[in-house]
Parts: structure tokens; C-alpha cells; sequence
């Protein structure tokens, strides 16, 4: 009786052991307890199997045992093997096997770092998290990640196996929040995790979003003039043709929305890298300014183009995103509605039947909402402008 009361308090305790663990290092403040135990979680089936095994075990020895003697007494027997014991025992295990669903209790609920008062400049980034199995290792997460120096908010999900990181590029990365998460026994997959979209993602996603209404976008102010040199699109064959007559340079060819503030900040980056070396680098360069945003239209591309006064820089506008769509099906098969995208083609790039391949692109195209977009060309704000230095300077 002793034995399986010991093995069934065992058993239970395992079940539980990887949400128990990070809830006790949340309270003793020790963000490593999780990473030697976190291998115990594909084993859970098996311990509440065998407490509950251990517990049917004990009790049909007790009942068994549990009759009279030939004067009609009952069998005097100790306290660790009446029913008494064996019902806490049975209680205190099914507790322990069920702490999971009750965790959430013992934790306040928040999201931890600056109560969301989230700067422009901060980045966000999702991430998928493999090992968490209740809300202990939520908040085991987000006390481990909002003590990287930089981050600005964490909140992390069970239900999605996802953390969502706002952090501040130019005080950390994303190498130092993956390194944080992995160091307390849970792993950050490659890929960055699809999550049902937010109202605001969802916003964004559909094209409904405009600088007033999308808190995280940046803002950048645009002159206040029409630019002369922009050409309104009546069909692909214009960027066609224009395309192939800059044979002998290389080719740079953004897609730009007018209003939203991560492209006007790309702009600006094309600015500071390309048109600064156009020259010097027989660069040619085409922007093509699209209708992305609820608040994109051809007023707004006009003035968003005076941003850039040489006329040698060819523009576009593209009130449908033909151009985009041609460029993101040409980069993926999946491709949709490629834009805030930066491309350069070889000097011997030609387009015949289809737009040639770039040699190397840069987008600020979050994984979230273009699954599609390869990741690793992902980079915003100042590491796009260093990418786009970086990808200029080895012209």
C-alpha cells in the first residue's frame, strides 16, 4: 500500500512536472529550472497513465483487505494503508495531474515589459515556441525575454505555441530573444509562427490600415508638392519596356505604397544608399508607387514621389498592383501582392516572357501576414538601410 501510494504521488507529479517547474522559477526567480526537465513533456500521457493505474491498483488492495476477521471485527490496520490516507493521497494526485488547467490561477495575467505604450521604432517580431503546456510557461517565457535589454513588450501563448516580442533594433535582436527564450528549456522554431490575425493585423492584412489608425506604423512626413515625374500605369508593358531599355546598368526596382509609413521609411533608405551611389555604380533605378493601403490613392503617390527629385529616376503609379503581382509570383509560386519589396537585377537582365529574377532583394514584408515572403531577405528600417548600403557598395 505504502509503495503504490509512493508511486502514485510519483507519477502524478511527473505528469505535472513541466508546468510545476517553470512555476516555481517564476516565484525563485530562476530562469534555467525548466531547461533540464522540459524533455518530460512527451512522456505526460504515460505518467497520468500509470497514476492512474497505481491508484486503481491500491484501492482494489484496499478494499480487498478491507473485511472482517472470523469474531466479526474489523481488521485493525495502520494509517498508511486505511482509506483515509489512500483518499488524500488520491486527491492530492489528481491535483497534481490536473495543475495544468488551474496554473493560470496562481499567475496575474498581463503582458510583461511597458504597458504597450510601444514606440514606432520598436519592431515586432512573432515567434513559434515548441514546450510550453500551460500558462506557468507563458509568463516562465515573458519574465525570461523581458529581461533582454531593449524589449519592449512580450507576450507569450500557450494555445498558439507563440511569442509576440516588441523590441527596439538599435538595443537588441532577434538572435538575443531566441538565445533567451532557449536557455529555459523551450525551443524557438526556424520559421516564425502564422497566428489567427489580431483586429490590427487583420487590418493591415486586408489593406484597411492608415497611418492614423495603425499605432506601430512610422510616421514620415512627405513634401507637400506633386511630383513631375511621376507616369500613371495603363499597363505592365511601360515597366517592360522601360526596364529593358536600361540595358548595360543595373537595374534597382522598388514597389512603394504612398502612405505607408515602413515604405516612406525604405524610400528614405534608398535615398541614403542607392540614389547616392546611382552614378557611381551605373545604376538605374524604376519605383513603382501602388495602392496597398485604404488610404493609398494617385493624389497621395504623387506627392509621396517628390521624394525623389531626379528625373532620371523613372516612377510609376499602379493603382491596381499589377506590377506587384507579376514580381511576387515570379519570387514564389504563392505570391501575392508583393510591395514595400527592393530589388536588384544584373546589368545583362533582360524581360522577355517573364520579369527576369533579381540577384538580390530586400522586403519589409512580415511573416505573418506574407507567409509567402522568404524571411531571410526580410530586413526594417535602419537594417534595410544597411542592407541596401551593404548590397550597393559590393556593386
Amino acid at each position: 500500500m505504502k509503495t503504490s501510494a509512493f508511486l502514485t504521488i510519483l507519477t502524478s507529479a511527473s505528469a505535472s512536472l513541466c508546468c510545476i517547474v517553470p512555476f516555481v522559477a517564476i516565484i525563485g526567480g530562476s530562469g534555467s529550472m525548466m531547461a533540464s526537465i522540459s524533455w518530460l513533456e512527451s512522456f505526460r500521457p504515460f505518467f497520468i497513465g500509470g497514476t492512474l493505474l497505481f491508484l486503481g491498483f491500491a484501492w482494489f488492495k484496499t478494499i480487498k483487505t478491507s473485511k472482517t476477521d472470523c469474531c466479526g471485527c474489523e481488521q485493525t490496520t495502520s494509517f498508511f494503508q486505511s482509506k483515509k490516507f489512500l483518499s488524500i493521497v488520491t486527491a492530492f494526485s489528481l491535483l497534481l495531474i490536473s495543475f495544468p488547467s488551474y496554473s493560470s490561477l496562481f499567475i496575474q495575467s498581463r503582458e510583461r515589459g511597458e504597458s504597450l505604450g510601444l514606440q514606432d521604432k520598436n519592431q515586432k517580431r512573432i515567434l513559434s515556441v515548441s514546450g510550453m503546456t500551460c500558462a506557468s510557461c507563458e509568463h516562465h517565457i515573458e519574465s525570461a525575454v523581458v529581461k533582454v535589454s531593449g524589449v519592449a513588450s512580450v507576450k507569450a501563448s500557450y494555445a498558439d505555441g507563440s511569442t509576440t516580442v516588441f523590441y527596439d533594433p538599435e538595443k537588441t535582436d532577434e538572435t538575443k530573444i531566441i538565445s533567451a527564450i532557449n536557455s529555459i528549456g523551450y525551443k524557438v522554431e526556424q520559421k516564425q509562427v502564422a497566428l489567427k490575425p489580431n483586429a490590427k493585423a487583420d487590418c493591415c492584412a486586408k489593406g484597411l490600415c492608415t497611418p492614423e489608425s495603425c499605432s506601430t506604423m512610422p510616421k514620415v512626413s512627405v513634401p507637400n508638392e506633386r511630383s513631375k515625374n511621376l507616369k500613371v500605369l495603363s499597363g505592365i508593358d511601360q515597366i517592360k519596356d522601360t526596364f529593358n531599355k536600361r540595358s548595360g546598368k543595373v537595374k534597382f526596382v522598388a514597389i512603394l505604397s504612398s502612405t505607408c509609413g515602413w515604405c516612406l521609411q525604405g524610400a528614405q533608405a534608398i535615398q541614403q544608399t542607392v540614389i547616392e551611389k546611382m552614378a557611381q555604380k551605373d545604376i538605374s533605378v524604376i519605383i513603382v508607387w501602388t495602392n496597398m493601403l485604404k488610404s493609398d490613392d494617385k493624389e497621395n503617390a504623387y506627392k509621396a514621389a517628390s521624394l525623389f527629385d531626379d528625373p532620371s529616376i523613372v516612377q510609376y503609379f499602379d493603382a491596381d498592383n499589377k506590377f506587384g503581382d507579376l514580381v511576387a509570383q515570379r519570387l514564389n509560386p504563392e505570391g501575392q501582392k508583393a510591395w514595400d519589396i527592393y530589388m536588384f537585377f544584373d546589368k545583362e537582365d533582360q524581360w522577355n516572357k517573364s520579369i527576369p529574377r533579381p540577384f538580390e532583394y530586400a522586403h519589409q514584408l512580415s511573416a505573418d501576414l506574407h507567409p509567402w515572403a522568404d524571411n531571410t531577405k526580410y530586413f526594417c528600417g535602419k537594417d534595410l538601410t544597411k542592407r541596401l548600403g551593404d548590397i550597393t557598395a559590393s556593386l
